[in-house]
């Protein structure tokens, strides 16, 4: 089952709406920027924006501010509402700026067609939050823009994507547009429906380029997702929304709501397909195969973790169960042609996230050397 042509009918549906929202919020706006131009409408700002307002904390002057740098012909720049923390504004399009400073502060950053935020609007600043379990920890934790350090090495886990994964390589260029490297590990990478299209990671220590290709595929995913399930009633019979899984499953653990489960599917099966590309091709040796290895192996434990209790009729329209049969189906084929890894490697130190240096305590890498000389590894 192709979810491409849904994917496409539904951003062409939310492009109209934005249209809508916007021609509402101040009709003058439409007439200073390229109504023609799609992606205009797909920043991730004005959705940040528009899902502000159910807190009436940014003013109508706000909007003027984060879409100026598409207008077609040139205006003063205003800035009052858009500086953030460090007293940086940062304006799509356009680039980043000082507050009481004229001229450009920095000029955008482009990898391919991703854009790498180097700090970050205060519009988003309330989608950071540091969870533990489904236990909101803090609210409003430090993070602090790290994109010097790392963004090369993301520019090559992006081209790896690139030239050996093209058809999801596809995907994650239609649904994101933007990432955001910080330096707090404690804030999970996420996605949000209400910021559609910008990507947030934490970024530590070095050798993070298998780090960043998993997170490519999973953050990325989830927003394809979001694109494809847009019209929920099209897929699901139950609100997906707001049931939350251990009422139906009777797993007192899962605290996820049900779409939030269907999303960790579909992007579990996403990383073990796309792996598994990645090791048929022999595309890493030394090192990074023996990481990219211990990252699919991780990938047994969050498939299967709750959905397949549920009475799939009860919750899945015709379009919903077929979706839901094909990624259960694939994955499980996949991780089938693997499941001796499961015996392998000793991942009982993981916490919530795969880190590598945890992964080296119990699994020696002088060990998978000998076996990969072997041709232990070969699937």
């Amino acid at each position: 089952m192709r979810l491409a042509e849904d994917v496409q009918k539904n951003a062409d549906d939310i492009i109209n709406t934005m249209k809508i929202l916007l021609y509402k919020e101040d009709p003058q706006i439409l007439e200073k920027v390229d109504f023609d131009n799609d992606s205009i409408f797909l920043e991730p700002l004005l959705f940040a924006y528009f899902n502000s307002k159910k807190n009436n904390v940014f003013p109508k002057e706000t909007l003027n501010e984060i879409i100026q740098g598409h207008f077609t012909h040139k205006e003063p720049l205003r800035i009052n509402h858009s500086y953030n923390k460090n007293k940086i504004a940062y304006i799509p399009n356009l680039g980043y700026f000082q507050k009481e400073n004229t001229g450009l502060l920095e000029p955008l950053l482009k990898i391919d067609r991703f854009e790498i935020i180097k700090d970050t609007h205060p519009l988003l600043e309330t989608y950071f939050i540091q969870y533990y379990k489904g236990h909101i920890l803090d609210e409003n934790p430090i993070h602090n823009t790290n994109w010097k350090s790392h963004y090369q090495e993301l520019e090559k886990a992006i081209n790896i994507i690139k030239e050996n994964i093209p058809d999801f390589y596809s995907e994650l260029n239609f649904a994101n547009k933007k990432i955001y490297l910080h330096d707090n590990p404690k804030i999970l990478n996420f996605t949000s429906v209400e910021t559609l299209g910008m990507l947030y990671f934490y970024v530590i220590g070095n050798n993070n380029l298998l780090y960043f290709i998993e997170e490519l595929i999973h953050q990325g995913a989830h927003n394809y997702l979001y694109y494809a399930v847009h019209n929920r009633q099209e897929y699901f019979k139950i609100d997906v929304d707001n049931l939350i899984m251990r009422d139906l499953t009777k797993q007192a653990w899962d605290y996820r709501d049900v779409y939030g489960a269907f999303h960790g599917l579909f992007t579990v099966t996403k990383r073990v397909e796309c792996f598994d590309q990645l090791l048929t091709k022999n595309v890493f040796t030394g090192r990074e195969k023996h990481e990219l290895l211990g990252r699919l192996t991780d990938q047994f434990s969050r498939f299967r973790t709750g959905l397949e209790l549920l009475n799939p009729e009860e919750v899945y329209t015709e379009k919903g169960g077929a979706l839901y049969h094909e990624l259960d189906t694939k994955c499980a084929s996949l991780l089938e042609k693997y499941k001796k890894l499961k015996t392998e490697f000793d991942l009982s130190n993981r916490d919530l996230d795969f880190r590598y240096d945890d992964f080296c305590k119990l699994n020696s890498y002088e060990t998978f050397l000998e076996n990969d000389a072997k041709n232990y590894y070969q699937f």
